[in-house]
């Protein structure tokens, strides 16, 4: 299945909310309520899933001066 970018998933939400605001059966306000939560949610994932992923590791200079410190050589 091909992912479409969160735009359009939010277009798509703005789309059905349009048609629901003018749905008069209950079953179609039922449908179209149904789709604007899928695809909120669908572009909530695909914003979540295109954020860079947190750095394993610090840069040297971000980290504490306990941790860059070397331990004593012992006379090894």
């Amino acid at each position: 299945m091909e992912q479409k970018p969160a735009t359009y998933h939010r277009a798509e939400a703005a789309r059905a909310r349009k048609l629901l605001a003018e749905a008069t059966t209950p079953r179609l306000k039922e449908h179209l309520e149904a789709e604007v939560a899928r695809h909120e949610q669908l572009a909530a994932e695909v914003e979540r899933a295109s954020e860079p992923e947190p750095a394993s590791t610090a840069p040297r200079d971000m980290e504490p001066a306990w941790f860059q410190e070397k331990p004593p050589d012992n006379g090894r």
